[in-house]
C-alpha cells in the first residue's frame, strides 16, 4: 500500500512528479474520486452514453446494445450468449453500483432504466470520455 504522508508524518495531501494531487491518507474519497471510479469500467460509461440518448431504457436494450459494441457486430446480430452474459453483468454488477450512486434509477422489477440528473462534474467528464473513446473513432 502506498503512503503518501509526508516525511513530517503529517496525514495530508501531497504534490505527485506529475502534478497531480494525491488524496490524503485517512480522508474520505472526493467527488472527483467517485465519479472518475464509477467511469473506469466502459460497461458504466456505456450505459451512460445509452441513457443520455434515451430517456428510458429496458435492460435489454442496454445488453444489446453493449454486446453489439463489444463483439463488432450489428445489434440485430448480437448472439444469444454474448447479450445473455452482459445482461447478467449489467443486473447484477453495473446498475445496481449506478443506482447507489443515484446515476441512475433502476427498477428491477420492469427492468427499466432512467438517468438521473448528472452533476455538471459528471456531466463534463462523461462528455469528454465520449469524445476520446467514440466522438475520435
Amino acid at each position: 500500500m502506498v503512503d503518501y504522508r509526508s516525511e513530517d508524518g503529517e496525514d495530508h495531501g501531497t504534490t505527485a512528479e506529475s502534478g497531480v494531487e494525491l488524496p490524503a491518507v485517512g480522508e474520505q474519497r472526493s467527488s472527483m474520486d467517485e465519479f472518475l471510479s464509477i467511469l473506469s469500467n466502459r460497461r458504466r460509461r456505456d450505459v451512460l452514453y445509452y441513457l443520455s440518448e434515451t430517456e428510458v431504457a429496458s435492460i435489454e436494450s442496454l445488453a444489446t446494445t453493449i454486446a453489439a459494441r463489444e463483439t463488432s457486430v450489428p445489434a440485430e446480430r448480437v448472439s444469444v450468449d454474448d447479450r445473455e452474459s452482459v445482461l447478467i453483468d449489467l443486473y447484477h454488477a453495473h446498475l445496481p453500483k449506478l443506482a447507489d450512486r443515484q446515476l441512475i434509477e433502476y427498477d428491477r422489477r420492469s427492468g427499466t432504466v432512467r438517468r438521473s440528473v448528472p452533476s455538471d462534474e459528471l456531466e463534463a467528464l462523461l462528455e469528454r470520455c465520449y469524445e476520446l473513446e467514440i466522438g475520435s473513432a
